[in-house]
């Protein structure tokens, strides 16, 4: 039984983790507010803010697979802390370049972007290191809180800020904050348990694993003193019925031979330490199944993250520091149920379900009533019955913190990071287009419900694809 030190250590590392994707999306997304400001002063049209919006997103496709590959082989402690890093001078640049003209704002979302790539795989590296099974749809549940929490701060403070000190302002704070958490991050983080000193390590690790290795000895001495002085006649092992297996049958999963037979040779097994691309292991249709699911998930919530304030001023007339209360209630609603979802797995267990089924059932339940509030938002007629179904919509996409979001993790440990940075790059195509896509819509004919409607039929099909692909094993793949 884990130690409660050792449980304090985990939980250390997993509000780290949370801290860190609150300071990360908080620097992101703060641009959505602000930008509306910016766009007043710039005289930015649709097309210009759309262009603006996107260039993080096409920044992050180009360092995440790399960025996962780096925090397999190296931890994932410093990619992080290049996101982080590169976040707080980024927010503190903008007033200083801004002057130089809107591409100046382009340029520096996407070396944001670019940097904090390779976050995503790093913090999922790090969970699959430091977590249990059994605890990965805690740990889900509380780092993809962070996220959340970190809208809820953008929107909250960032256009107060701005209405009262100047946009300028806003940035500043938000990149002195983010620098803060930096130091934070850098002094008390860890890639995994063998990187912490001796007296702050987990005592299973040491004390309790020590405390096993005496008994061993101990039992030992006692197994030897009891032998001594018998005799044994030990049969030729040449001689034995069942054959040697020859290499070419022995396989090796994280450094231990595997006979043909077993049942881990019944899966395609792999060896420790990438050093390239697996290819192989994007050929199982359950891991398209996780990415598909991905997509899904990142067109509809960075749709709301980034647009929901110039919706308000568009459709009801309503600047982003009158619709403060209006922009901050969803993300309220869906970081409260966040963290209520860390409690949801280990109970459906314990009363029978099976973990494919948990990952299905919390799928497709943030699948179905996303797909409902789109359709009922796109009959509302006004900011209040709005803000209520997209409140339900944001509680709704907590419930993937137990499905395809845990489920990266059940189907390899050995390749985290590159799988979480290859998802998350087609992924943020989607996000990358969406602004793109949005701003020609409203170029061309001037209708939100449209994009709505598109948004809905999307998570429709996201739930035939959770209930088709998911599966909940670990994936091998073999070694050449």
């Amino acid at each position: 039984m884990a130690s409660a030190a050792g449980a304090r250590g985990r939980l250390r590392q997993a509000y780290l983790l949370f801290g860190t994707r609150v300071a990360l999306q908080a620097t992101r997304l703060a641009w959505a507010p602000l930008l509306v400001y910016i766009s007043k002063e710039l005289k930015l049209g649709y097309q210009e803010q759309g262009q603006v919006l996107s260039s993080f997103s096409f920044g992050y496709l180009f360092t995440q697979v790399l960025g996962g590959m780096a925090a397999d082989r190296y931890g994932g402690k410093p990619v992080q802390t290049l996101g982080l890093v590169a976040s707080a001078l980024g927010m503190l640049l903008i007033p200083v370049v801004v002057d130089y003209g809107y591409w100046m704002l382009c340029s520096v979302y996407f070396v944001m972007g670019v940097c904090q790539g390779p976050g995503h795989p790093g913090y999922n590296a790090m969970a699959a290191i430091w977590f249990r099974a059994s605890e990965r749809g805690w740990v889900s549940s509380v780092c993809e809180a962070g996220p959340v929490c970190g809208t809820l701060l953008s929107v909250l403070i960032a256009p107060q800020l701005a209405k009262y000190y100047g946009w300028r302002t806003a940035f500043t704070v938000f990149g002195m904050l983010c620098t803060l958490w930096s130091i934070v991050w850098q002094h008390y983080a860890y890639s995994n348990p063998s990187e912490m000193p001796f007296e702050e390590s987990p005592p299973e690790v040491d004390q309790e694993g020590g405390n096993l290795l005496s008994k061993a000895v101990g039992s030992l001495a006692k197994v030897q003193k009891s032998l001594a002085g018998k005799k044994f006649h030990m049969k030729d092992p040449t001689s034995c019925s069942h054959p040697r297996p020859t290499a070419a049958h022995e396989r090796v999963v994280h450094n231990r031979p595997v006979s043909p037979g077993s049942p881990v040779e019944q899966t395609k097994t792999v060896a420790r330490g990438p050093s390239t691309f697996p290819f192989t292991f994007f050929t199982f249709i359950p891991v398209w199944g996780v990415i598909g699911q991905h997509m899904i998930f990142n067109t509809t919530r960075y749709f709301f993250a980034d647009w929901t304030p110039m919706y308000y001023k568009d459709v009801f007339g309503l600047e982003p520091d009158s619709s403060g209360h209006l922009l901050t209630t969803p993300f309220v609603c869906g970081a409260v149920v966040q963290m209520l979802m860390s409690g949801v797995e280990e109970p459906l267990i314990k009363s029978g379900y099976t973990p494919v089924q948990v990952r299905k059932l919390m799928g497709g339940c943030g699948f179905l009533i996303t797909a409902v509030c789109l359709l009922m938002m796109g009959f509302s007629t006004d900011a209040y019955s709005f803000c209520f179904w997209l409140s339900i919509l944001e509680a709704s996409l907590a419930c993937h913190a137990c499905g395809y979001k845990a489920n990266y993790m059940d189907l390899t440990t050995r390749y985290q990071g590159i799988f979480m940075g290859t998802g998350n790059t087609i992924a943020s195509v989607c996000t990358f287009g969406m602004p793109l896509f949005v701003a020609e819509a409203l170029k061309k004919y001037k209708d939100w419900n449209g994009v709505l409607m598109g948004l809905s039929v999307l998570n429709f099909v996201g739930i035939m694809v959770n209930q088709r692909f998911t599966v909940v094993k670990e994936l091998h793949v073999a070694e050449i």
